[in-house]
């Protein structure tokens, strides 16, 4: 009888899960800049010009990057991801799976990779920073599979 509920309830996930990405479209992006040579701690943050990343990003970073162009920003908006691997899982990449919206929300899907074994043991920060069109809908984040709005070590600042 538990066997027959389990399937049941994971029909009923997989149909709901369905049934809400119907309703979500492709957002164009481009990738700006993605690596491993910072040390950025976790943030999540969305630029609408580059003031936002002064805070943040130190100046030989932004300079790096490019970031302090202000073509960058025109009718665009910058989405940034950093991982900091503090528990040594040897992450050190961050894959993009997709960028899809609805009437509420952008969701930016990724998972985390660990693309070279042989830097497992430091500690390394990943990030990815995307292009966008400029919006002012919430940005939700989807990490390996996990919505990071209800992860207990995330730090989002818009």
């Amino acid at each position: 009888m538990k066997k027959c509920f389990v399937v049941l309830l994971t029909v009923v996930v997989t149909y709901c899960a369905s049934s809400q990405n119907s309703s979500m479209s492709k957002v164009e992006y481009a990738i700006i800049a993605e690596g491993k040579d910072t040390i950025i701690p976790d943030l999540h943050i969305t630029c609408f010009n580059k003031y936002f990343n002064q805070d943040y990003l130190s100046p030989d970073f932004r300079s790096r990057y490019n970031l302090n162009t202000k073509e960058l920003y025109k009718k665009k908006m910058l989405v940034e991801i950093f991982r900091n691997d503090i528990n040594k899982k040897g992450f050190d990449k961050i894959e993009l799976i997709k960028v899809v919206e609805n009437n509420e929300s952008i969701i930016v899907e990724y998972k985390h990779i660990n693309s070279d074994r042989t830097n497992d043991e430091l500690n390394l920060c990943a990030f990815i920073i995307i292009q966008l069109p400029k919006s002012k809908k919430q940005i939700k984040f989807i990490a390996d599979g996990i919505e990071l709005s209800h992860a207990k070590d995330i730090y989002i600042d818009k």
